[in-house]
């Protein structure tokens, strides 16, 4: 009985700690674009985010916390706390033919904007949507007031806006370069806020750094070098790393690397020089993001909006696996030089399995290499500064926090529709808090992405990658780097968490894939087939 009342005690302790702000505390969500899990400082990273690891050093990091593997079903799901079959995005952009595979956000899950706009919020945008189609669904339409870029669906991660402008060697003019742009936009927005006696809620959707890998001189010649090691070297390297940080302990292994992931040792010269320079443009570009970063945060101290301002950081997905040369047959036709406007380069798995160090696989998988992100979160004077949590968080818990902190309640109906999906997921507000250390969730979590799925019950996760069926099984609490599939050695819990997952599939719409994989566009079949690497000559065409 003494320990319940404590709990209720410190529940109720924490919860009025976070409404003790001067007014309902302005909002900001910052999405990254196919950023690794080790590529911030403060997971292990040697590229310089100063900014980023200030807000972690301040705030709390979980050292779980999950997406859906790519770009528009985990924007789907970040925006309305919704499972994104249940808000019509459960392949990507495109249109299937069926409700849960429209491609867009449908009418009856709400997105945070318009939650929050009806709750007394100024909502803010800018940057990548990518959750529209039909000419429906755009920014403005799902409750946002103030949006950059208009009249888009916003839906390109290109490094550019508008008509590139380039210096004389080809590179982005800095007020082109869109980490720039966006930023500058929401500075405007801030500034706008000033005058408006609301809160804001701001959704700052960077394309940095996704690719084609496209950056600023400056930034790339801060790296100069520093990739000649390799991609081997350097996962090592942030490993201990993550370590010495308390990431993970001594009992914790390296995931084993793919079958298909070059040699370093066995590369030419020029092609380690090569490999070495798409590394040190896609550090420029997390280096100019989290610069970025540092202007938004010296926007809000000139604006008198930092002391009430929370901010969440996450990435949409792992570093990806994608090969240009492949897919868009794209490497073959650069006009400039990696890290030029003319370039049409990608990171590529090798140097991505560095980026999603110690995990296993990448974007579009459902290994942790493809799902779990960084996730900082930052509340000056409310959230306690330098704190690591085990966390267990997902996307779909994103909107009930928000609401939780902004006094917001969601609504029955909205513009005449009925709303009759309640929210999945859970308030962070209790690990923010210092309360618990992860998110209690016994129903457990669940995924599925062109036929890739996973469950997660507990320490339990069953994963499986199409076109197979078979299921792996691996114990998180002992393995989280999913080195050994027990699935043989635990039937029952096999069994277990298969059925859970086919009652999720069967409640939220979900499709065997191979029933509607003819309906997928051929980019994005030839997306799905380009993650295979070739031979190390034949790559390059040699």
């Amino acid at each position: 009985m003494k320990k319940i009342l404590l709990l209720i005690f410190a529940i109720g302790y924490s919860l009025i700690i976070f409404s003790q702000t001067k007014s309902k505390p302005n909002i900001i969500l910052i999405l990254a674009d196919d950023l690794g899990y080790s590529d911030l400082g403060a997971y292990g990273s040697e590229i310089a985010t100063p900014n980023l690891d200030k807000l972690a050093s301040e705030g709390l990091r979980f050292k779980e916390f999950y997406n859906n593997s790519i770009c528009a079903p985990t924007r789907a799901s970040l925006l309305t706390g919704q499972y994104q079959h249940k808000a019509g995005v459960g392949y990507f952009s495109n249109d299937l033919g069926l409700p849960a595979y429209q491609g867009y956000l449908n009418a009856e899950s709400l997105t945070l904007a318009e939650v929050l706009n009806a709750n007394g919020y100024l909502t803010l945008t800018s940057g990548k949507w990518h959750v529209s189609g039909n000419g429906k669904s755009y920014p403005a339409d799902r409750g946002f007031e103030r949006v950059f870029p208009q009249g888009t669906s916003a839906n390109s991660g290109a490094p550019t806006f508008g008509k590139p402008k380039v210096d004389a060697e080809g590179y982005p003019l800095s007020e082109y370069l869109a980490t720039n742009v966006i930023q500058a936009n929401a500075g405007k927005f801030l500034d706008d806020a000033k005058s408006v006696n609301k809160p804001f809620f701001l959704y700052l959707a960077h394309t940095a750094p996704h690719w084609p890998l496209v950056a600023l001189p400056e930034d790339i010649a801060k790296y100069k070098g520093k990739y000649d090691k390799g991609w081997t070297a350097l996962r090592k390297q942030r490993f201990e790393k993550q370590k010495d940080l308390g990431l993970f302990d001594g009992t914790v292994n390296l995931s084993i690397p793919d079958q298909d992931l070059y040699d370093w040792e066995r590369l030419s010269f020029d092609q380690k020089k090569m490999w070495a320079k798409k590394m040190e443009v896609y550090a420029a570009m997390v280096d100019r993001l989290d610069q970025s970063i540092g202007l938004l945060i010296d926007k809000l101290k000139e604006n008198n909006q930092y002391d009430n301002t929370i901010i969440f950081f996450l990435s949409d997905n792992g570093a990806p696996a994608e090969d240009l040369v492949k897919w868009y047959d794209g490497a073959r036709k650069n006009t400039g030089p990696v890290g030029t406007e003319g370039s049409f380069e990608s990171q590529s798995k090798n140097w991505s399995y560095a980026s999603n160090t110690p995990f296993k696989a990448f974007k579009d998988y459902m290994h942790e290499g493809g799902i779990n992100t960084p996730f900082i979160a930052w509340f000056p004077k409310q959230i306690k500064p330098n704190v690591i949590v085990k966390g267990t968080g997902h996307i779909i818990d994103i909107a009930p926090t928000l609401y939780e902190l902004a006094g917001a309640n969601y609504p029955q109906t909205y513009k005449d529709t009925v709303l009759s999906n309640p929210l999945p997921g859970r308030s962070l507000v209790p690990v923010l808090s210092g309360i618990k250390n992860e998110v209690d969730r016994p129903e457990g979590l669940f995924w599925e992405r062109a036929g890739n799925r996973a469950v997660r019950i507990g320490n339990w996760k069953l994963v499986s990658t199409y076109p197979s069926y078979n299921w792996e099984l691996y114990d998180l609490n002992n393995d989280p780097t999913e080195t050994t599939d027990i699935a043989r050695q635990h039937h029952a819990v096999v069994s277990q968490l298969s059925q859970a997952y086919f009652r999720w599939a069967n409640d939220n719409g979900v499709v065997d894939f191979a029933e509607i994989e003819d309906k997928e566009p051929k980019t994005m079949r030839n997306f799905r087939k380009s993650k295979i690497q070739e031979p190390v000559g034949s790559a390059f065409g040699w």
